[in-house]
Parts: C-alpha cells; sequence; structure tokens
C-alpha cells in the first residue's frame, strides 16, 4: 500500500503485508523492543481509559512486562521504559517513578499513591481490559505506520517506458509498484507485477508514416497491427504479419476515406471536414506534384459531405498558416520537421508553408543558429528547411550539416548560406527525399 503524507497527499512510502507481519511478531515475541505511538491511538486500540497524562502526547520507548519481582525488575528496568502489568502494586510503584508510560491490564485498580506519584509526574496511566498478551499486542498494533514503512521504495512516473520499468522490476519481489508524478511526488497510480510480466506491449496502427525515427517512443515494444500510409517504406520492422496499404497519392486521408467508402462506413460530417484539411494541407490545395486524381475525387467527396468548398477552405487554411512565420525560431524549425535514417545517415527535413517567404528570409540568420543546434544535438548529417511559396509554386531551402555541400549538390546548386530558391519544388516527399536519399548514399 501507498503512504500519503499530510498536507500535501505526497508519497511517503509503501508498507508490505510482510513489514505488518514483521512489525506485528516483533511486538508480540519481544518485550525488549523500542516502539514509539500516539496514546490517543493507544486507548482506541485498547479500549481503555486514561487516569492521568496528555491524552495528545506521543510516547517511546522500551517494551517491559513486570512479570518479575521487584528487585529483579530492578535489574532490567531501564528509564523511560513503556510498563505493561497487573494489579501487583510493588510493580506498578517502581513503574510510577522511572516509566515513561504505565498500563495496567484486567481492568485492574491502581495504588492510590501509585496515581499521585504519575500524575505528579504528568506520566500517561492506561487501565484497560484483556491479558498481558493483548496488552502488548495491542501496543504493537498502535504503532504510526511510519515507523514500519518502506520510506524509499521503488517507484515509477507516468512517461517511463514499460522496458525500462521491467528491466528495474525483474530482480525486486514486490508486487506492486507506485507511479508517482515526479515533480509533486503525487500519487498517480499503481503498476502490479503480474500486469507487467504478462503485458505483450500495445496494439498500434501506424497512419501517415512507416519509419522508426517518425514513431511514438517504445515502438519497439508495441505490437504493429497496421500501416496505412503514402511515404517511402522505411526501417520499421514487425514481430509478424501485417496489413499494410500503401499508395502513391497525395495524402493519407484520401486512403481513409477509401477504406471508409469500401467498408461503407458512414464517416460524420466533422470528420469530413477533418480528413478533407488534411487532404487540402498535404497536397497544397490541388497543387502539390504529389496530388492525384485520387485525392481530387476523395476530396470532393468529403466536400459533398461536410459542406466546404474545398479551394475556398484551402486558402483559408494557407492563411492561417502563414501565422507560423512569428513563432521562436526553435519551434519554426521543428514545427513539421520529419527525421530520416539513410545510408547510416540522419536526416532532418522541416516545411513551412506560406504566402510570401520574405517575412522569414530576414530571420534567416536566428535560423540557422537553431537548425545548427539541432543538427549537433541530434547528431545529423544535414538538416533541411523548406520554406514553400503556393502562390509562386516554389520553395526556397536552408541547409544546414556535414554534408550541406553534398545535397545542394543534389539539386545543381552550389552551396550558399543564404539558400537558394527551387520553382517548381513543392512536395517533401516527391521533391526533396530521393535527392536527399541519392546523396546520402541510400
Amino acid at each position: 500500500l501507498a503512504v500519503i503524507q499530510r498536507p500535501d497527499g505526497s508519497l511517503g512510502g509503501i508498507v508490505t503485508n510482510s513489514d505488518l507481519a514483521m512489525a506485528f511478531m516483533g511486538a508480540v515475541e519481544s518485550d525488549q523492543h523500542y516502539l514509539r505511538f500516539s496514546l490517543r491511538t493507544l486507548l482506541d486500540v485498547m479500549q481503555g481509559t486514561l487516569l492521568c497524562g496528555d491524552i495528545d502526547a506521543v510516547v517511546s520507548g522500551q517494551i517491559f512486562i513486570a512479570a518479575m519481582s521487584p528487585p529483579t525488575m530492578k535489574r532490567f528496568l531501564q528509564p523511560g521504559a513503556i510498563i505493561i502489568t497487573g494489579d501487583r502494586t510493588e510493580a506498578q510503584k517502581i513503574a510510577a517513578e522511572v516509566s515513561a508510560c504505565l498500563i495496567i491490564t484486567g481492568n485492574a485498580k491502581i495504588d492510590p499513591e501509585v496515581l499521585a506519584i504519575a500524575s505528579q509526574r504528568n506520566m500517561p496511566v492506561i487501565v484497560a481490559p484483556g491479558d498481558t498478551y493483548m496488552a502488548v499486542r495491542n501496543v504493537g498494533l498502535s504503532r504510526a505506520v511510519s515507523d514500519v514503512m518502506n520510506q524509499e521504495p521503488i517507484v515509477f512516473a507516468p512517461e517511463d517506458l514499460l522496458s525500462d520499468v521491467i528491466k528495474q522490476t525483474r530482480e525486486a519481489r514486490h508486487r506492486v509498484y507506485p507511479v508517482v508524478n515526479e515533480k509533486s511526488r503525487m500519487v498517480a497510480g499503481a503498476l502490479f507485477r503480474d500486469d507487467l510480466f504478462g503485458n505483450s506491449g500495445r496494439n498500434l496502427v501506424l497512419v501517415d508514416h512507416n519509419e522508426k525515427s517518425q514513431a511514438v517512443a517504445g515502438i519497439e515494444e508495441a505490437k504493429i497491427l497496421e500501416i496505412i500510409d503514402h511515404h517511402r517504406l522505411g526501417d520499421i520492422q514487425t514481430s509478424g504479419p501485417v496489413l499494410v496499404r500503401n499508395e502513391p497519392v497525395g495524402s493519407t486521408a484520401t486512403i481513409v476515406t477509401k477504406i471508409a467508402r469500401e467498408n461503407a462506413y458512414d464517416l460524420p460530417g466533422e470528420i469530413c471536414g477533418a480528413l478533407l484539411g488534411a487532404i487540402l494541407s498535404d497536397t497544397l490545395v490541388f497543387r502539390s506534384p504529389t496530388c492525384t486524381d485520387m485525392d481530387r475525387e476523395m476530396a470532393n467527396y468529403l466536400a459533398g459531405r461536410c459542406g466546404e468548398d474545398p479551394e475556398k477552405l484551402g486558402f483559408e487554411m494557407l492563411r492561417a498558416g502563414s501565422e507560423v512565420e512569428s513563432l521562436p525560431a526553435d519551434q519554426l524549425i521543428r514545427y513539421n520537421l520529419k527525421e530520416y535514417h539513410i545510408g547510416g545517415n540522419r536526416a532532418a527535413v522541416g516545411q513551412c508553408e506560406v504566402v510570401d517567404t520574405s517575412r522569414l528570409l530576414t530571420r534567416k540568420d536566428e535560423i540557422l543558429t537553431e537548425m545548427d543546434a539541432l543538427c549537433q544535438s541530434r547528431d545529423l548529417a544535414v538538416m533541411i528547411m523548406m520554406f514553400t511559396e503556393i502562390m509562386r509554386r516554389g520553395t526556397h531551402l536552408l541547409i544546414t550539416g556535414p554534408e550541406r555541400a553534398l545535397i545542394a549538390a543534389a539539386f545543381k546548386q552550389k552551396f550558399d548560406p543564404e539558400g537558394f530558391f527551387l520553382p517548381g519544388v513543392l512536395s517533401r516527399k516527391m521533391q526533396i527525399i530521393p535527392k536527399v536519399t541519392v546523396a546520402l548514399g541510400g
């Protein structure tokens, strides 16, 4: 069980059945055990009566059962002990002089002289039903859970990968592990050992991508069921046969729409609008060289279902997309960035579709600085930024990285830090990646 701290609700530790059993057996088996407990809690557990002392006090000390003669008792008794006895007046008197707390069992009466001494010392005196065994057991059960819990348990964060969790817990014998938010230490949930080692990974359908570098973290642990895509086939490996729907069209949304129609699935209007927007974005409102007759056919079908004019909606999207120009440079280059593994090299290509590139190119220096930093942090052979002008039907390229001159040559250009404009180039997939692949030896 997770132990929660007050008042912030953060994780204080965990307590297991073994912890509780060991604590209970320790209290029963040894009259020399050192314990700490709240008087209020002890009274609740023992159903006893407090004759004197502060009910809100916390008492700690050695548990001592006064079963010996007074002379022998004095030889073993340590000052500050918690003494448990019955109606033995001599034992009560010795306890009143040196103990931190006196517990009288069997609801026995206390000697008035003993009570007077205890009251003067403000020493707690409790009278409780039951025998000595019950009293010792109840004292052990009155301890705070903080005394027996593990204050440094194995914990995990919600973002931890299942593969990493399994490695850490393989040698541990705990049945459950808390999942804790790293900053607040608040408990978010729990992981059970049986679930960990019986887990076969998430089921995934890869849509609009099929390369490991573009997939979610932990893709190696997942079970891929299907791939629906319109890009080149990459480096994803599967544990078994999967259904692959890969077509040379301008948008994966075109394929998704075809699948829905083939299966007579009635797409809701808002989904039709989203799919139409995806086709218009991917095909640059039908102006990209990747656009096919099938893209236009599916777009017109979706437009009829959602009541939108494709050309009008497309240019509204382009105008809204131009707002990307105002993003900080580090966000701008990651806005629509894809990473590729080609011929033993890593390459990244980002693309921004804008109405006019002039504003972006005034920020060229800061953009190149961020591109250089990303190249170094990700060990890229090359990074390319495409600033695509729909109306001019062309793209301005900025290139950084160790292989920048090689990539410029692939486009029959001499490398220039200012970049260069490529008329008629609109598609990353069809017009940029193939040349980069050849240049890098892929």
